[in-house]
């Protein structure tokens, strides 16, 4: 696939970085650095069910326990700048702490073309 967008990497060239935040904000916080500090533009943050990996040890046997809302953040970025990236979305997005969340970083199927708006202007939690 050729990108028509010149700061889109093609997707043989690119990499898919996915993580997933409590939903209390981070994610704005994350993606307005991506914005401003790494002039990130290809990235979504959508809100879904998730089930933290040690929370089953507290429910009941034989059944799963609650889910919470959290928050799931894609990021496309070129392969050469992947690990630098990841590393950075780790520690700014406060991964490594107590309930930070989880990161994971894979092939890019399929991309399309799209920017994410300017949210100087948006009130971060």
């Amino acid at each position: 696939m050729t990108s028509t967008n010149p700061s889109m990497p093609a997707t043989k060239d690119a990499k898919l970085i996915t993580c997933y935040l409590p939903e209390n904000g981070s994610d704005k916080k994350l993606m307005q650095a991506l914005r401003n500090e790494k002039n990130i533009i290809q990235a979504k943050s959508i809100s879904c069910r998730g089930i933290a990996v040690l929370q089953s040890v507290k429910s009941k046997s034989n059944c799963l326990p609650e889910p919470t809302m959290v928050r799931m953040v894609e990021v496309v970025v070129a392969e050469d700048q992947a690990e630098a990236l990841f590393d950075y979305i780790y520690q700014t997005a406060g991964i490594g702490q107590q309930g930070g969340g989880a990161i994971c970083m894979g092939p890019l199927a399929i991309v399309s073309t799209f920017e994410l708006p300017d949210i100087e202007d948006e009130k971060v939690r």
